[in-house]
């Protein structure tokens, strides 16, 4: 099945499928509205066309552009990037679960619905999370051997492709998604770079939602979470199961 995901700024705002066919445009009677001087009322639309999908544009005043490019009618590829107005929505031929034509599409973890503040607030958030991971750790005795094994925590991949079958939370902040810094590494186009931020807390782990509908115990994940054992995270398909795991024993005080 082939959808639409309409971003702003690189944000993920909504996805469509295209099903039948979608009109793009300013005014409430399309399937994908773009509140925007620059959008026409009736701007674009998208449709199969046998085995293809086209973008025609509908004669819009400032023009519909594939790549940057204009264009009146164009074949859509995978991952062919459309700009209107300010906005750019990105085509996906390969997407799974079907949902009626022209209606969102509320796969979790896979969608991430942001207006202007929301954004700031994932901004700030992540802003934080970066400047928490830099700040100095401050040096701590070391435990006596007799304390027994240093347990750190783990995400244990039950459902869903993955590079690992463990990730092993040794950094001071673990992220998951897409970025080529995660620890967790998300496959396809349209995850979030950053979906949860995992960091270190005392001798614990709090997971924090940075972008997509992440799930913790099949409720959504909000704010900070402290992670316990058996708890399971749901990003973009993905399940992870947190648990504790023995480290290497910790060296007695010299």
């Amino acid at each position: 099945m082939s959808k639409l995901t309409l971003q702003y700024e690189g944000i993920a705002l909504k996805e469509y499928a295209v099903g039948a066919g979608v009109t793009i445009g300013r005014l409430p009677d399309n399937a994908v509205v773009i509140d925007n001087p620059a959008v026409s009322g009736h701007h674009a639309k998208v449709f199969h066309e046998g085995n293809r999908v086209i973008l025609e544009d509908l004669r819009s005043t400032n023009g519909t552009f594939v790549i940057g490019r204009p264009v009146t009618r164009h074949v859509l590829q995978h991952g062919d990037e459309v700009l209107v107005g300010k906005h750019q929505i990105v085509f996906d031929q390969n997407a799974a679960e079907p949902q009626p034509a022209g209606a969102p599409m509320q796969s979790l973890g896979d969608t991430v619905y942001l207006d202007t503040k929301q954004h700031r607030a994932l901004r700030a958030t992540l802003e934080s999370a970066r400047a928490d991971a830099a700040k100095p750790v401050t040096p701590r005795p070391a435990m006596a051997s007799t304390s027994g094994p240093r347990r750190v925590g783990v995400l244990r991949v039950i459902a869903g492709s993955a590079e690992q079958d463990e990730y092993s939370l040794d950094g001071q902040t673990s992220i998951i998604g897409r970025s080529n810094t995660a620890l967790v590494r998300l496959r396809g186009w349209f995850k979030p770079a950053v979906a949860v931020a995992i960091a270190k807390n005392g001798p614990g782990y709090v997971a924090t939602a940075m972008g997509g509908k992440p799930l913790i115990n099949q409720a959504p994940l909000e704010g900070r979470h402290t992670l316990q054992e058996g708890d399971m995270l749901v990003v973009s398909g993905l399940v992870l199961e947190f648990a504790w795991k023995e480290g290497v024993r910790a060296e007695s005080a010299a």
